[in-house]
């Protein structure tokens, strides 16, 4: 039987999975319990990129001015319109957050309820931030860039202590041209962010805005 990501039993799980991240730097095959394996792969790649999880850690930072020009060239500016109307509104009403990001997992706009976004504010999540898994380790935007998939990262299943108060579902965005990925949708916040309306919300809007680039000829990526 699967585990509910937000559930306790799940959750202790990968607590204690936690607890094992030493024993993968010196045994890298080494199974982590019940933590999922796109979970534990991740792990497995932040340990590689980034060393063991650290108390505190902040994202890498573009200045104002670069992070207006980025916004500016980049193929989401157009269809923000699309993305408000079927995310952002009904996200601020619920407590959640929904951030948009580049492929290079670069955070260009971080919008939805503002209690949650001054909260998230202390963890780095802000627009400029880059959130790829290079620089933050396990989280949804940047596991969904690396694999390409819609992904789910609950509480406990992030690297870093500081996101384990937070929830995520991210889904990438694709060039209808050619495949290739430009951007990421993530929805963020407490368990609702993950709840099993959480990927199909996100996968819609995804559809709208890649509806709309196929009928508009899609701009560079930025």
């Amino acid at each position: 039987m699967t585990l509910p990501l937000s559930g306790p039993a799940y959750q202790q799980a990968v607590e204690r999975a936690h607890g094992e991240l030493a024993a993968l730097t010196r045994s890298p095959g080494r199974g982590l319990g019940q933590l999922r394996g796109e979970v534990a792969d991740s792990w497995r790649r932040s340990l590689v990129n980034l060393g063991g999880p650290a108390e505190r850690r902040e994202p890498r930072m573009v200045s104002d001015d670069a992070l207006r020009d980025v916004r500016q060239g980049h193929p989401l500016s157009p269809v923000l319109p699309i993305i408000r109307r079927l995310l952002v509104d009904p996200a601020q009403d619920a407590g959640l957050i929904v951030a948009l990001g580049n492929a290079e997992g670069r955070l260009l706009w971080v919008e939805g309820d503002p209690a949650a976004r001054r909260r998230a504010e202390a963890m780095g999540f802000v627009p400029g931030a880059d959130w790829s898994e290079a620089s933050m380790g396990t989280s949804a935007p940047g596991v969904a860039l690396y694999s390409g998939r819609p992904v789910q990262v609950s509480r406990a299943e992030h690297f870093h202590p500081v996101v384990h108060p937070w929830s995520c579902s991210a889904v990438p965005l694709r060039d209808p041209a050619d495949g290739r990925i430009v951007g990421v949708i993530d929805l963020t916040g407490g368990d609702e962010a993950v709840s099993p309306l959480a990927l199909p919300l996100l996968s819609a809007a995804a559809e709208a805005v890649h509806s709309a680039w196929r009928d508009h000829a899609l701009p560079g990526p930025g």
